[in-house]
C-alpha cells in the first residue's frame, strides 16, 4: 500500500532563532499535515532582539536548489520568502518558469519584525518586474503595500482597486497586523483587478511574541492550496490557524525580544477533551461518517485527512485485517490529525487500543464484544456505535444504550466481508416505521454499505439522521470536493 505525502516548498532565508524564515516555514507547512522541501535564499545572523548580519547564498545555488526540488519531489505548492538581492529573485524567476508550480504564495519579505532591512532597493523593481507577475497570491504587509502599490489603510477604495489592477496579475492578500486603529486586526483579499473580495477580522493579541506571523501565514496558506482548497477558503483557514498559533505562544518566553508564535499549538477551542466525550457534541448534527479505507492512491491517513479537509467531522478509522500494533501505530496519527480539526475520533472494533490511545470511541460490529462490556472499559463519557442490519438488531443497541446505530448495508459494498443482507430503500422505510411502531427512542441512525452521492436524497428521506461513507470519497477524482458535496447534500436534505 503506497502512502502520498503532500509536498510544498519554501523558498526563503533561514533564521538562526528558529521563529521566522524557513524554519517557520518547515514548521507550519509540517503542522498542516504537509511535506516540507526548502531552498535557502540567505543566511541570516539573528536573535529575537533583531538581524545582525545577512550572508546570501549565490543565485546558482538557490536555483539549484528548487531545481533539485522541482526535478524529483513534485511540490503542490510554493511559497516565495526572503529574497535578499535581484540576481536572486531572477534565479528564482527562472525555476518558476520552468516548472509552473500549481500554488505559487508570494510573500514581499522586505523587513523584519525588528525593523531590520532584508531585501536590498535594487532587487524591488526586479520582485515587481518578473516574481509578482508569477504569482498566485502576493501577501504584503500594510508597509510593504505601501512600497509596492503606494497605498496606506487610508487611501479611499477606488485608489486601492486601480493602484492593484496596475501593478499586478494576480489576488493580493494585504496584511493588517501593522495596523495601530481599534481592537481588531483586519486582512483585506483583493483579486487581481482590486476589488475587495473578503475582509478576515481578527482580535488583536497583546503580546510580542509576533516573530514569524508573516512566514507562517503565506507558509500556511500555501498548505492549504495543496491539500487543494480553494483560494479564499485557504486563506480565512490559515489565518484561524495562526490566531491560535499567536494566542497560543502568547505567553511563551523564549528570548529577551519579539519571540515566535507556537507552530505546533493544541487548538482548545476546536478539540474534543482528552478525558473522554464532551457533552457538548451532538451526534446528530454530525451528518457524515468517513470510514477509512485504502486504494492504490491513498492510504488511511490520506483518506482520512481529505475528509476532514472536505468539512466531515466524524472519522471512523477501520482496518479489520490489520494487526493491533499497525492499529496502533495509525490511530496514534490520526488521533491528532482529528484534534486539530475537531473531529470526533472512533476506532472500529478494537476497544483496549481505543481505551489505550484516548480515542473518543469505538464502533462495534454484530460480533465485536458486547456494548455493556464496552462501556465498562471506555466509561460513561466515551462514545459506542452499533451496527444494525434488523430491527431486532436496532431495539437490542438501543437498549443497551449505544450513542448512535449504523443501519446497513444499503447496497453491496466490497469493503465489508461477511456482508449483511442489503436493505435498499425500502429496509430503511420499513426499519423506521417498526421502530415507531414498537415506540423505541432511537440514538441517531446512520445509513452505511456502498452508498453515492446520487443516493443520499432518497436516503435521507427515510428518516435516518445521516450517512457513513468510504469509497465514495477515497475513490473520487477529488475526495476533498466529494466530501464537501456530501455534506451539503445531507444538509439540504434534512
Amino acid at each position: 500500500m503506497k502512502k502520498h505525502y503532500i509536498p510544498v516548498l519554501a523558498i526563503a532565508g533561514s533564521d538562526s532563532s528558529g521563529g521566522a524564515g524557513v524554519q517557520a516555514d518547515v514548521k507550519t507547512i509540517s503542522s498542516l499535515g504537509c511535506y516540507a522541501a526548502t531552498a535557502i535564499t540567505a543566511v541570516t545572523v539573528q536573535n529575537t532582539l533583531g538581524v545582525t548580519a545577512v550572508h546570501a547564498v549565490p543565485p546558482d545555488i538557490v536555483e539549484a536548489q528548487i531545481l533539485a526540488v522541482m526535478d524529483d519531489i513534485r511540490p503542490l505548492a510554493v511559497k516565495v520568502g526572503m529574497v535578499n538581492g535581484a540576481s536572486t529573485i531572477r534565479a528564482i524567476c527562472s525555476a518558476i518558469r520552468r516548472y509552473h508550480p500549481r500554488h505559487l504564495v508570494v510573500d514581499p519579505v522586505m523587513v523584519s519584525t525588528s525593523g531590520s532591512r532584508l531585501m536590498q532597493p535594487d532587487a524591488i523593481a526586479v520582485f515587481l518586474e518578473e516574481l509578482m507577475p508569477l504569482a498566485s497570491l502576493l501577501t504584503p504587509n500594510i508597509p510593504e503595500a505601501e512600497v509596492l502599490f503606494g497605498i496606506t489603510p487610508h487611501s479611499p477604495a477606488e485608489e486601492v482597486a486601480e493602484r492593484i489592477a496596475a501593478v499586478v496579475s494576480s489576488p493580493v492578500l494585504i496584511k493588517g497586523g501593522h495596523s495601530d486603529e481599534g481592537v481588531e486586526k483586519i486582512d483585506k483579499l483583493y483579486s487581481s483587478d482590486g476589488r475587495l473580495v473578503r475582509s478576515f477580522r481578527g482580535k488583536a493579541v497583546a503580546t510580542r511574541n509576533t516573530h514569524g506571523t508573516g512566514c507562517s501565514l503565506s507558509s500556511a496558506i500555501a498548505s492549504f492550496l495543496a491539500h487543494g482548497l480553494p483560494l479564499e477558503e485557504s486563506v480565512g483557514r490559515a489565518k484561524e490557524w495562526l490566531t491560535e498559533a499567536i494566542c497560543s505562544g502568547a505567553t511563551v518566553e523564549i528570548g529577551g525580544g519579539h519571540g515566535p508564535i507556537n507552530h505546533f499549538f493544541s487548538p482548545l477551542s476546536l478539540r474534543i477533551v482528552d478525558e473522554g466525550r464532551s457533552d457538548k457534541i451532538n451526534l446528530h448534527q454530525l451528518s457524515l461518517q468517513f470510514i477509512t479505507h485504502h486504494n492504490q492512491r491513498y492510504g488511511y491517513l490520506d483518506g482520512a485527512l481529505a475528509a476532514l479537509l472536505g468539512g466531515c467531522r466524524w472519522i471512523q478509522l477501520r482496518m479489520k485485517e490489520a494487526s493491533d500494533d499497525e492499529v496502533r501505530d495509525v490511530a496514534r496519527l490520526l488521533r491528532p490529525l482529528c484534534r486539530r480539526f475537531g473531529a470526533i475520533f472512533l476506532l472500529d472494533d478494537r476497544v483496549e487500543i481505543a481505551k489505550e490511545i484516548g480515542a473518543d470511541g469505538v464502533h462495534l460490529g454484530r460480533e465485536d464484544m458486547p456494548v455493556n462490556d464496552a462501556r465498562r472499559l471506555l466509561g460513561d463519557r466515551k462514545i459506542i456505535g452499533g451496527t444494525a442490519n434488523t430491527i431486532d438488531d436496532i431495539q437490542r443497541l438501543a437498549e443497551a444504550g449505544v450513542d448512535y446505530i449504523g443501519c446497513g448495508p444499503y447496497r453491496f459494498t466490497s469493503t465489508k466481508a461477511r456482508l449483511s443482507p442489503t436493505l435498499g430503500i425500502k429496509g430503511y422505510k420499513n426499519i423506521i416505521s417498526e421502530a415507531k411502531r414498537r415506540h423505541l427512542t432511537l440514538p441517531p441512525m446512520v445509513a452505511i454499505g456502498g452508498i453515492t452521492s446520487d443516493d443520499v436524497s432518497a436516503i435521507i428521506a427515510t428518516g435516518v439522521d445521516g450517512i457513513a461513507v468510504s469509497g465514495a470519497i477515497l475513490n473520487a477524482s477529488d475526495p476533498v470536493a466529494s466530501a464537501r458535496h456530501l455534506i451539503s447534500m445531507i444538509n439540504k436534505e434534512q
